[in-house]
């Protein structure tokens, strides 16, 4: 199915370059930049001019990637990389980049541009990344689904994560009560310093500007959001693959060595097992782990059990962001 989904992309005429580019991060010692190259911007809200949901959902699934496209990073106006996009159009930088620390107190986010060439047809944008001031005390590493935003992973044959996925606009989601504010209360500068935020889901990127808007419209702030791939069940079994989430914590963990993390999630999938795994690594580095309850019952019996296991690193559960501020008060991590 994938070769013949192949063979229909190249058979496809490229006659237009879309650059996406995802929100990226860098650290004391590089830079981490991602995006893809799709022939058309696919839609996603209701200034289209087909508004309804399932119809901004089909077309960003509906995306013609493009590949071997030549991706040029450039930064203070050189060329620090390039490379070819995969057979899905991604691209992935990774890049020491030597610089002066942000000492700015706000959340410092810096511009850099990503250049295509394919064929006879070139095209740029002009992207960020956060350079996280070095001063912050903590940093916060939240989960989106059922975190932030009722997916219904849980519900009968997954009708409600269907429901709210496909057949509702980003415009239109709900957050978790008061978790806005929560962030926000976490947000508050320290020593006048603000905190850095990472966003993880594993929702495909094809939704990742489903998310930002979502993120936008509800206050919730600005973050690096990272998402993945569809994923390669085969190739996770056969090179036992760490799972999305646990890779992208451990990847920001080694990006500031000397700095430490709350981590924030729900009780209804992974979170607790792989939160708690990466605190006992790293049980300096972890501030604390807060979980969010779930409806289900037995989700919670198995996470109930895996934190009664656990002693590294202060685990609290919460059932809406109201009670998430009083145990972060009580915690110290919030004033």
């Amino acid at each position: 199915m994938k070769q013949f989904l192949k063979f229909l992309r190249l058979s496809k005429q490229v006659d237009h370059l879309y650059i996406q580019s995802f929100s990226g991060y860098a650290s004391a010692d590089g830079l981490r930049v991602a995006g893809r190259v799709l022939n058309h911007k696919p839609r996603n809200s209701k200034t289209d001019i087909s508004p309804s949901a399932w119809r901004a959902s089909f077309a960003n699934f509906n995306t013609y990637e493009v590949e071997n496209v030549q991706v040029t990073l450039w930064y203070n106006e050189k060329p620090l990389a390039c490379c070819l996009t995969n057979s899905e159009g991604y691209y992935f930088f990774e890049v020491q980049v030597p610089w002066e620390e942000a000492i700015e107190k706000q959340t410092k986010w810096l511009p850099y541009r990503i250049q295509c060439v394919y064929q006879k047809i070139a095209q740029e944008k002009k992207c960020w990344f956060l350079q996280p001031n070095s001063n912050f005390d903590y940093g916060i590493i939240s989960d989106i689904d059922d975190t932030l935003i009722h997916t219904g992973v849980n519900s009968f044959l997954k009708w409600e994560l269907i429901k709210n996925s496909i057949f509702t606009l980003a415009e239109e989601r709900v957050p978790i009560d008061y978790a806005s504010q929560f962030y926000q209360a976490l947000r508050a500068q320290s020593k006048g310093v603000d905190r850095p935020f990472f966003y993880l889901s594993n929702s495909p990127f094809n939704l990742y500007s489903y998310l930002q808007v979502f993120l936008r419209i509800h206050k919730f702030p600005k973050g690096v959001l990272l998402l993945r791939d569809f994923p390669n069940l085969w190739r996770q079994m056969v090179n036992r693959e760490k799972p999305h989430k646990q890779k992208e914590i451990l990847r920001i963990l080694n990006a500031f060595q000397d700095k430490t993390f709350v981590l924030i999630g729900d009780s209804g999938e992974h979170d607790p097992s792989i939160y708690t795994e990466i605190a006992q690594i790293y049980p300096d580095r972890i501030e604390a782990i807060l979980l969010r309850r779930v409806k289900s019952k037995s989700k919670m019996r198995l996470a109930s059990r895996i934190v009664s296991k656990f002693k590294s690193t202060p685990v609290v559960f919460f059932s809406n962001g109201e009670e998430a501020i009083t145990a972060a008060k009580k915690m110290g991590l919030i004033q």
